[in-house]
């Protein structure tokens, strides 16, 4: 099997399973689809620029480290305080919130990673 379609079954695997178990977990089938799809596609991006485009994945420098340390705090404040046990949702929900803050999160970082890689091969 080729490594393109490899990374899309595995992200398709993944949606499936994310948002199967957030709907089991959550029973509300729009956040859960929203959140598998989110996730599969973060998934199935990292794999192809790890596979495709291994001299971009983030360095041990501090100038590689200072962008994927901001993005990952600033998301995980998000995810933790944002979507915090004071907000008034019941406790499923806001774990499903969660999530999806989260995978977003990784999907922007991982599509920004796709834009500078075509932007510095074109």
């Amino acid at each position: 099997m080729e490594r393109t379609s490899l990374v899309w079954l595995v992200g398709l695997l993944v949606a499936m399973l994310v948002s199967s178990g957030l709907y089991w977990f959550a029973n509300t089938i729009g956040l859960a689809v929203a959140t598998g799809l989110v996730w599969g596609t973060g998934v199935a991006t990292i794999l192809h620029i790890g596979w495709h485009y291994p001299s971009y994945t983030t360095g041990d420098e501090w100038g590689d480290k200072r962008w994927t340390g901001l993005s990952t705090g600033l998301v995980t404040l998000a995810a933790t305080i944002g979507v915090s046990p004071t907000l008034p949702v019941r406790s499923e929900l806001r774990l499903g919130l969660g999530f999806l803050v989260v995978g977003v999160g990784f999907v922007g970082y991982t599509a920004a990673t796709m834009a500078e890689i075509e932007r510095n091969t074109a």
